[in-house]
C-alpha cells in the first residue's frame, strides 16, 4: 500500500474529497492509501481514505472507500470519539453513546417473545436506511425491533437496544445489521474515560437484569483489530518432510485437551489454562518419579540408618509431600517440566523466538511472574520456565485480588491478558514436549 497526503492526492474521488475536507476541518488526521493491484507490476488501485479518530489516549483508524462515501457523508462523524477497544463511540453533538453487542444465549427470534416493551421500529425510522451493500432482505430489516427504557428520575437519560444497530454504528464499525446495538442517550460528558465508564457500567447492569428476568445474555462487542496488541511474531520452523503415518500413541485425554486449546481463538486465558491442563494431567506421574528418585538417592547413602526414627520421619515427609497445596503443585509442575523438557531445548527455543525471549525477560510487561533469564544462576532455565508457567496459572485462576499472594488477577479483558501471545507460545511448546515424552509406541496395525 502506498500512503499519500489526501490534500495533495489529485486522483481522490470528489465524494471522498468532501469527506477528507470535513475530517480536516474537524482536526482529524486523514490520508490516502492505494492497494497494489499486482505484487510485481507498478499498478496501484483507487485511493481510499484513512481517518484517525480520537479514542482516549489512543487513536482509532477507519477505512473509507468511494463505495462508503455516501454513507459517511450522511453522518455527523466530526463529533465522534471511539471508546476503548469496543465497537462503540460517543457522539458529542447529541450526547449519545452507541455500541455493538454480541450475544451468547437464545438468539434473536426469542427476544421478541420474551421482553415486554420490545416493539417494531417504524418503517420511516432513520436507522432502517440501509447503507451501501446492505440487503433489504436481511432479517434485521424485515423484523426491526427496539426496546427503550428511560431513567425514572433523570430526564433524558435512557438506554435502548435494537436490531438493526444504529445506522451510524453500522457505518463507523461496519456492523452487520443482524447484530444488536445499544444506545445510551442523555450523556452529559464529552470525555472519553467518563463516557466509556458509563457505557460499561450502565450496559453491564442492564444486561444482567435482562439475563435474570428473560434469560437473554448480551455483551459489548470488541473490535478485535484494536483489542489484541499488534506485536511481532516468532515463526516456528516448519518441517520440509512429507507427513508420515503416526508411530507414537498419545494419551487420548491429554491430547484432546491440547487440540482443544489449539481451537480457541481470542480467548487467551482459556487457551492458557487448557495447555496447563495438559501439563497437569501428567504431573502426578512425574512427581511420583521424582519422589522415587529422591528416595533412591537417600537409600544409596552408606550413612543411612534405618533405625533412626527422625531420619525415617523425614523420608516419609519427603515422599508424601505434606507441605502447602500450592507449593505441592508448583513442585509437581517443576518435576514434570524437568523430566520432559531438556534445558538445551529451552535454550534453542528462546534463541529461535527472540521476540518472545525479550518479552518474557521484561519486568514491565506482565507483573508478578517469573522472568526468564538464561544467565540467572539462582535457578536453572527449566525451573524458571516452570515458575513462570505456574505464576501465570495462579494469576488466571485466582479470581480475587490477592488470591494467590502475587498481586492482581488476570481478567479476560485486562491489559495484561492481551500480552499473553509469547507465553501461549511457550506453554504450547512445553505441552508438546510433555505429550511427546509421555507417548508410547503405537500398537495399531500389529
Amino acid at each position: 500500500m502506498t500512503p499519500s497526503d489526501a490534500e495533495q492526492d489529485d486522483e481522490l474521488a470528489p465524494e471522498l474529497r468532501e469527506i477528507a475536507d470535513r475530517a480536516h476541518a474537524a482536526g482529524l488526521k486523514v490520508w490516502t492509501l492505494r492497494w497494489n493491484a499486482h505484487p510485481t507490476v507498478a499498478i496501484v488501485g483507487e485511493p481510499e481514505l484513512r481517518v484517525e479518530f480520537p479514542a482516549g489516549r489512543a487513536q482509532r483508524e477507519v477505512r473509507i472507500s468511494r463505495r462508503d462515501a455516501a454513507d459517511w457523508a450522511s453522518t455527523d462523524f466530526a463529533h465522534w470519539v471511539f471508546l476503548g477497544d469496543y465497537d462503540a463511540f460517543l457522539d458529542r453533538s447529541s450526547g449519545t453513546v452507541v455500541a455493538a453487542l454480541g450475544y451468547t444465549a437464545d438468539g434473536f427470534g426469542l427476544a421478541q417473545k420474551k421482553i415486554p416493551g420490545l416493539v417494531p421500529m417504524p418503517e420511516d425510522d432513520p436507522d432502517l436506511a440501509p447503507r451501501e451493500g446492505e440487503a433489504l432482505t436481511e432479517t434485521a430489516f424485515r423484523e426491526p425491533v427496539r426496546l427503550r427504557v428511560e431513567h425514572p428520575s433523570v430526564e433524558g437519560l435512557s438506554i435502548t437496544i435494537q436490531r438493526p444497530p444504529p445506522r451510524a454504528l453500522r457505518v463507523a464499525c461496519r456492523e452487520n445489521p443482524r447484530t444488536w446495538g445499544v444506545a445510551i442517550t442523555g450523556v452529559t460528558t464529552e470525555r472519553h474515560d467518563q463516557a466509556l465508564g458509563l457505557l460499561q457500567e450502565i450496559s453491564t447492569s442492564f444486561f444482567i437484569d435482562l439475563d435474570l428476568s428473560y434469560g437473554l445474555a448480551f455483551r459489548l462487542k470488541k473490535d478485535y483489530r484494536v483489542e489484541w496488541a499488534s506485536e511481532p511474531s516468532d515463526e516456528d520452523a516448519l518441517s520440509t518432510k512429507m507427513p508420515r503415518f503416526p508411530v507414537l500413541a498419545h494419551n487420548y485425554d491429554a491430547a484432546s485437551l491440547y487440540l482443544y486449546a489449539r481451537t480457541l481463538v481470542s480467548a487467551p486465558l482459556l487457551e492458557y489454562l487448557a495447555y496447563y491442563q495438559v501439563l497437569e494431567f501428567f504431573m502426578p506421574k512425574y512427581a511420583r518419579v521424582a519422589a522415587i528418585q529422591k528416595l533412591r538417592d537417600v537409600l544409596r547413602d552408606p550413612r543411612f540408618d534405618h533405625d533412626d526414627d527422625v531420619v525415617l520421619g523425614r523420608i516419609i515427609e519427603m515422599v508424601t509431600d505434606t507441605g502447602r497445596a500450592s507449593a505441592t503443585e508448583r513442585e509437581q509442575l517443576k518435576a514434570t517440566v524437568t523430566r520432559c523438557v531438556d534445558a538445551s531445548a529451552l535454550v534453542g527455543y528462546l534463541e529461535g523466538h527472540p521476540h518472545g525471549a525479550a518479552a518474557m525477560a521484561d519486568k514491565k510487561r506482565i507483573s508478578d511472574v517469573r522472568l526468564l533469564n538464561p544467565k540467572d544462576t539462582s535457578a536453572s532455565l527449566v525451573e524458571q520456565v516452570a515458575d513462570r508457567i505456574y505464576d501465570l496459572r495462579c494469576r488466571i485462576v485466582h479470581g480475587k485480588e490477592g488470591g494467590n499472594g502475587r498481586g492482581e488477577p488476570l481478567r479476560p479483558f485486562g491489559r495484561e491478558s492481551k500480552l499473553l501471545t509469547y507465553d501461549l507460545d511457550l506453554i504450547r511448546f512445553v505441552a508438546q514436549r510433555v505429550l511427546i515424552t509421555s507417548s508410547g509406541p503405537a500398537t495399531w496395525g500389529r
